[in-house]
Formats: C-alpha cells, structure tokens, sequence
C-alpha cells in the first residue's frame, strides 16, 4: 500500500463506515396490494457471508464435498441481508403457514425464484461483489 493510502486510510473518519444498505420495490407484491411494498436490503458482514457459505455445502463421511446448493446461498443470503420486513416476524410466519423465515421464502410463495434471485444480486452487489466495487488502474 502506498503511503498516500495508507495515511488516507488511518485520517479517515471511521464511524462513515456503515454497512451499505438499499430500498428495493417488489413490484409484483405492489401490484398485488395496490401501494408500494419496500424491502431493505444491506450488505453482509463478513461473519455473515461465512456462515451462508457454511450452510450451503454438505459433506459425504470422507470429509469431500458432496453438495454446493446455489438455492441455498441465495435464501441464506436474502435471511441474512433483508432487514425489512423482518422475515422472522412472528405475525408474518403465521400469516403463511410457516414456522421460519427459510420456509416463508422457500415454501410461501411469497417470493418467486426470480426475485429470490433479483434480491440475492442486490445483496451481493452491496456487500462488495459488483463490477464497480473496485478499479483496476493502469499503469502509465
């Protein structure tokens, strides 16, 4: 690291760090009730991204990979990074039949696969994944 970034870095005021977050319309659902349904998305945690990972593999008895579940990543991904509405909200589970927040996503039908996904991609892109997360400089 040069030192310009490095003396840049440690100046820099830390309590602007925040998770980056963002307010996503589910056009579907807006339709469906007649006004705007707003969900909160934020970045992941690195704790966070690591316990998704976790569980979205499956190991056989030699300790080799058996499974990566995409669907998995996904729905862990959107439990971890929707802060509103609050998925695990008691009157929410019970409005649709489940008892968790992975099956009101998984078994509701409240979300389709394709917004699982739209919001799996929002998801990733806050928590640094997007093409604009960082620049490659040429040399020159």
């Amino acid at each position: 690291m040069s030192q310009l970034s490095l003396d840049l870095l440690l100046k820099m005021d830390k309590s602007k760090i925040q998770r980056p977050t963002a307010k996503i319309e589910m056009s579907r659902l807006s339709e469906l009730v007649g006004e705007p349904v707003i969900f909160t998305c934020q970045a992941l945690t690195m704790d966070e991204f690591e316990e998704v990972q976790e569980v979205s593999v499956s190991f056989g008895k030699k300790g080799e990979l058996e499974e990566f579940s995409t669907n998995k990543v996904q729905i862990f991904t959107l439990l971890k990074g929707i802060v509103d509405p609050k998925l695990s909200d008691s009157k929410l589970l019970e409005a649709y039949g489940v008892t968790t927040p992975k099956q009101l996503i998984e078994e509701s039908k409240l979300l389709l696969p394709g917004e699982v996904t739209q919001l799996y991609n929002v998801i990733s892109s806050l928590s640094g994944f997007g093409d604009e997360a960082v620049k490659e400089l040429k040399n020159g």
